[in-house]
């Protein structure tokens, strides 16, 4: 009997732990509420900022295991906004931001996740700007995850920070009026489903063709 027990035990237990080992689930990101901040200084008086938007895509979060997690987001640069509208023309028309206006994206690709506790964690991958990749380390938190008021779609959010050199990338006009380095600040929403703007969004973006994908841990 004591045999019976303990077999029908051990099967329990092993159900149970496979039911809770969650697998890697996809997310579509939430292009409209999804944005990347960054800000600098502005001749020492002030910091100034500035926006894109994140592209329609998707990006991969395991729960248990963040190692299994990827990510690849692009952010076109046409939709650079510095929160004016003569400035943002100004900027677009200068010659000596031409090395940035001249790529059609900024890209960043994940190539690890490192879990520190249950909410924070290191991303490691690749920033391109402007042609250039980099290396880059993103300060990561799981702000939420749970079901969307809206949707009602199971829904997780996600912010991320850096700060990177904008010389590193080539962009180095105005050194002595406009400061070098750049506090950038991710604002992530992801479900699991379809994102219902989407094509609006890449219409608007102009992004047909390009690619929004996941990306692959290495």
């Amino acid at each position: 009997m004591r045999t019976l027990h303990r077999t029908v035990l051990a099967a329990f237990l092993t159900l149970s732990l496979g039911a809770a080992r969650a697998e890697p689930v996809t997310y579509t990101i939430m292009s409209k509420v999804s944005k990347v901040r960054f800000s600098l200084e502005h001749q020492g008086f002030i910091p100034v900022s500035g926006a894109l938007k994140i592209a329609p895509g998707s990006f991969v979060f395991d729960k248990q295991d963040w190692s299994k997690s990827s990510v690849m987001v692009s952010m076109p640069v046409k939709m650079l906004d510095m929160g004016d509208g003569l400035w943002n023309e100004q900027i677009r028309d200068d010659r000596h931001w031409m090395g940035l206006f001249n790529t059609p994206t900024i890209s960043f690709q994940s190539t690890r996740l490192e879990r520190k506790d249950d909410t924070h964690g290191l991303l490691y991958g690749n920033l391109t700007v402007a042609g250039v990749t980099k290396p880059v380390v993103l300060q990561m938190q799981v702000n939420k995850m749970g079901r969307n008021g809206v949707s009602d779609l199971q829904a997780i959010g996600i912010s991320a920070m850096t700060t990177i050199k904008r010389s590193q990338f080539g962009l180095d006009a105005y050194m002595d009026l406009v400061g070098d380095e750049l506090a950038v600040d991710i604002q992530v929403e992801g479900w699991i489903g379809e994102d219902p703007d989407a094509a609006k969004e890449a219409m608007m973006n102009g992004d047909k063709g390009m690619d929004t994908g996941m990306g692959s841990m290495h």
